[in-house]
C-alpha cells in the first residue's frame, strides 16, 4: 500500500502502529496455537501430537518467549511421560535460552531434579522396567520378576523383568474383592499380599508353582506386608485400625509379625505415622522404621527396633524430614530419603551391632515423587514414580441437546499438571481451585481463585497452617469450607482468617456440603455408614441415612440448588453395583435414581442450576480410554450422555448459568524404575 503522507514523523507514527497490531495479532495467534497444542496434550492425550505442535511455537522466529518457554516446559512433560530421555534436553533448553521466564524456569529446574540420574564415572545406571498404573508390588530378591496388582483382574500377577512377560497368580470372580501390597518371599518362591475382602482385609500368601492362595490372617481394617523375615517364617504386616486418619492422629498404627506356618500375630511397635515403611536387617535383628518427631510432624527422624527385646534405638536424628527407605543387602548400611540440603537426595548410614557408624552419606538425588519398592540382592534398587498429572478444564455445554458449544480449555496456565478440585462461586464470578506446588510434596498445595471474567488467577493467603485437601464455597460467597486430613475450617477469602467447623463424628469420610442458607452441614464419617447433618448454630447432629457393611459410600454429598433434596452414592457389596440415590434433605425415605453407575473412582456429582438433573461422569469402556460427561433427571428415566469427554473426568462443577462447566482430567501413569550399580564401597567407620 502507497502512503501520500507529506510528514515523515507521521508515516513512522503509522508504521509503527501498524507494528504494534501486528504483534499483538501473532501473540494471539500464538496464544490460540499453545491453548491447541495444550489440548492435544491433555484432553486428547495424543502426546507425540502435541509435541510437534509445541515444536512448532519454540521454532517461530521472533516468537512470543513466554509461549515459547511454557511449549518446551509442556515437551517435557510429554517427553517424561513417554519414558524419553528428551525430556532432559527440553528442560535445558529452557534454561539456557529463556532465563528471564523465571517462573517457568523455576518448574523446569525442578523437574529436572525429580529426573532419574546418571553417573557415569561409577557406572551407575538409571533404566525403566514398566510403566503403567499403581504397582502396589515389589522386585523378587534374586531379581527375577516383580510383582503388581493386575489392573484389568485386580489380582496378583508378575512380571519376569528379563522377557517382560505377565501372568496372574491369581483369579477372582467378586467384583468387590481385589489385591493390594505384594510382596515376594526371601526365597522367591511365594508372594504375601493384601486382600480387600467384603469389608476386612486379609494377609494372603500364592506360590509361584500355581498353588491356591492360603489366609494367614484377617483384620477389620487396612493391612498392608511390608516385608518377610529372612528366614521366611513370619510376614512383617501394618496394620490400620477400621476408620483410620491419614494424618496419624486416629492410632494407633501397629506392626505386627504374623506367622506362615499358624498365621498366630504377634504386635512389635505402635506406629507414630501411616506412611512409615518398616523393614527387616538381612540377619534379622532388627527392624528399621521412621517416626514423626514430634505428634503431627512432617519432619521424621530414623530408629531401629531390637527384636530380641524391643529395644528402641535412635538411628538418623536431625531437624530434617528422614523417612527409611531400606537396608542395603549386606546389612551394613540404611538407604534413607532426607531434605536436609534443601532438596530431596538419598542418603546412606553406616550400621553396625545395632548402632550408627559415623555421619550420613549423600550418594545422589532424590527421583522425585517416588514409591520406595526395594533392593535385589546385588544392590540394585527399585522404585516407583507418579508421573500422573491432573489439570482443571472449562467447557460450555448445551444440557438441552448434550452438544459441545466450545471444547474444554485449561483454566491455569502455571503449575500445569499439578491442578484439581475446581468450584464455582454460587454468583459464577470466581472459579476455586487447589494447585499443588512442589513436586513430590503431598500437602504442598495453595488455594486459587480464577476469575470468571478477566481470568486471572490469584493465590489465597490463608494463616492455616495444615494441608488443605479440599475446598468448597460457603453460599455467602465471601468464605471458604476447607477440609484438612482431620478437621474442617471456614476461611475468609480475603483475609485469610480461619475458624474451625466442629463435628462430632471424626474423622471425615469424603468431603461434606453446606446447606443452601449455610447454617447446617452435611457430611459422612470416615467409618462410610451414615450421612449426618449438623447444625452450626446449636451443634445439634441427626443421622439422615445409614447403610449395612459391607456396603459404603462412594464420593460425598451434593445438596440441590434449592437446598430440599441430597444426592449421593452408595456401592453395594453384594450386587456389585454402585447407586445415585436421592433424598429429602430434612430427611425421610431415600430412592434409587440410578444403578450400575460406572464412575471412574470415587468423584462428585454436581445438581444442574435448574435443580432437574444431576451430572456425573461415567468410566471409559476397555476400548476408549475416555470417561464422559452424563446427566440424568432426577424425576427418573435414562440417563443421556453428553458429548463432554476426557480421560480421567472427575470433580465436576457447574456454573449458575448452566452452561460451562470445570472439571479435572488426570492421565495417570506410574513408571518402576532400577537403580544399579550406585552402591559407594562401605567406608571404615571412624
Amino acid at each position: 500500500m502507497q502512503f501520500r503522507i507529506a510528514s515523515v514523523f507521521l508515516l513512522a507514527v503509522v508504521l509503527l502502529a501498524g507494528l504494534h497490531q501486528a504483534a499483538g495479532q501473532r501473540d494471539a495467534e500464538v496464544e490460540k496455537q499453545l491453548q491447541a497444542a495444550i489440548h492435544k496434550e491433555m484432553v486428547d492425550g495424543d502426546l507425540k501430537a502435541a509435541i510437534e505442535m509445541y515444536r512448532k511455537i519454540v521454532a517461530r522466529p521472533g516468537g512470543n518467549r513466554t509461549a515459547a518457554a511454557t511449549a518446551l516446559l509442556h515437551i517435557g512433560q510429554c517427553q517424561e511421560k513417554l519414558g524419553n530421555a528428551e525430556a532432559r534436553k527440553a528442560y535445558e533448553q529452557l534454561l539456557r535460552d529463556y532465563p528471564d521466564q523465571q517462573q517457568l524456569v523455576d518448574q523446569a529446574r525442578a523437574r529436572l531434579a525429580a529426573l532419574p540420574q546418571t553417573a557415569a564415572a561409577r557406572g551407575v545406571t538409571v533404566r525403566q522396567v514398566r510403566a503403567g498404573e499403581k504397582t502396589f508390588g515389589a522386585p523378587s530378591r534374586d531379581g527375577a520378576y516383580l510383582t503388581f496388582s493386575d489392573p484389568a483382574s485386580e489380582d496378583v500377577a508378575i512380571r519376569d523383568l528379563a522377557t517382560g512377560q505377565e501372568r496372574r497368580l491369581t483369579k477372582h470372580d467378586s467384583a468387590s474383592e481385589f489385591a493390594l501390597h505384594s510382596v515376594p518371599s526371601p526365597d522367591g518362591k511365594q508372594v504375601a499380599y493384601a486382600w480387600y475382602n467384603h469389608g476386612p482385609y486379609d494377609l494372603r500368601i500364592v506360590g509361584l508353582d500355581g498353588s491356591e492362595p492360603r489366609v494367614l490372617y484377617r483384620h477389620p481394617g487396612e493391612l498392608y506386608p511390608m516385608d518377610w523375615s529372612p528366614d521366611g517364617k513370619n510376614v512383617l504386616v501394618k496394620l490400620y485400625p477400621k476408620g483410620w486418619s491419614q494424618d496419624g492422629k486416629n492410632l494407633p498404627l501397629q506392626t505386627v509379625l504374623v506367622s506362615v506356618v499358624d498365621g498366630s500375630a504377634r504386635v512389635l511397635k505402635a506406629l507414630g505415622s501411616s506412611g512409615a515403611r518398616v523393614r527387616f536387617s538381612p540377619d534379622g535383628r532388627y527392624i528399621a522404621y521412621d517416626s514423626p518427631q514430634q505428634p503431627g510432624s512432617r519432619e521424621h527422624d530414623i530408629f531401629l527396633l531390637a527384636l530380641d527385646g524391643g529395644r528402641e534405638i535412635p538411628l538418623v536424628q536431625h531437624p530434617a524430614n528422614d523417612a527409611a527407605l531400606d537396608w542395603t543387602p549386606d546389612g551394613k548400611r540404611i538407604l534413607f530419603r532426607s531434605d536436609r540440603t534443601g532438596t530431596e537426595g538419598l542418603w546412606l548410614i553406616q550400621v553396625a551391632d545395632g548402632k550408627p557408624q559415623g555421619t550420613p552419606r549423600l550418594v545422589g538425588p532424590g527421583p522425585g515423587n517416588f514409591t520406595p519398592m526395594g533392593f535385589t540382592q546385588n544392590g540394585s534398587y527399585y522404585y516407583e514414580v507418579n508421573r500422573t498429572t491432573r489439570d482443571v478444564y472449562i467447557a460450555e455445554l448445551d444440557l438441552a441437546t448434550g452438544k459441545l458449544l466450545a471444547p474444554p480449555s485449561p483454566a491455569a496456565q502455571r503449575f500445569v499438571g499439578s491442578n484439581d478440585r475446581p468450584a464455582w462461586s454460587p454468583d459464577g464470578r470466581q472459579l476455586l481451585y487447589l494447585s499443588q506446588r512442589a513436586p513430590g510434596v503431598w500437602g504442598a498445595r495453595a488455594l486459587c481463585v480464577r476469575s470468571t471474567e478477566s481470568g486471572e488467577v490469584r493465590e489465597l493467603v490463608s494463616k492455616l497452617d495444615q494441608t488443605v485437601i479440599w475446598a468448597g464455597w460457603f453460599p455467602d460467597g465471601r468464605s471458604l469450607l476447607a477440609r484438612t486430613y482431620s478437621q474442617l475450617y471456614r476461611i475468609d477469602v480475603q483475609t485469610g482468617d480461619f475458624s474451625p467447623v466442629t463435628l462430632s463424628n471424626k474423622p471425615l469420610g469424603w468431603p461434606p456440603a453446606c446447606s443452601r442458607d449455610g447454617k447446617a452441614i452435611f457430611y459422612h464419617p470416615n467409618t462410610g455408614v451414615s450421612i449426618v447433618v449438623r447444625d452450626l448454630q446449636t451443634g445439634q447432629e441427626k443421622e439422615l441415612h445409614s447403610i449395612a457393611e459391607p456396603s459404603y459410600y462412594s464420593g460425598g454429598v451434593t445438596v440441590s440448588p434449592d437446598g430440599q433434596q441430597l444426592a449421593f452414592m452408595v456401592a453395594e457389596k453384594e450386587s456389585g453395583s454402585k447407586v445415585i440415590k436421592v433424598m429429602p434433605a430434612a430427611g425421610g425415605a431415600t430412592r434409587d435414581l440410578l444403578r450400575g453407575v460406572q464412575l471412574p473412582g470415587p468423584s462428585q456429582m454436581a445438581w444442574t442450576p435448574d435443580g432437574l438433573s444431576l451430572l456425573f461422569p461415567q468410566g471409559a469402556s476397555s476400548a476408549d480410554s475416555k470417561a464422559a460427561l452424563w446427566l440424568v433427571s432426577v424425576r427418573g428415566g435414562q440417563p443421556r450422555k453428553l458429548e463432554l469427554t476426557a480421560e480421567g473426568l472427575r470433580d465436576v462443577s457447574i456454573h449458575p448459568d448452566g452452561r460451562h462447566i470445570a472439571f479435572t482430567a488426570t492421565q495417570g501413569r506410574y513408571e518402576v524404575w532400577v537403580m544399579e550399580n550406585f552402591l559407594p564401597a562401605v567406608t571404615a567407620s571412624k
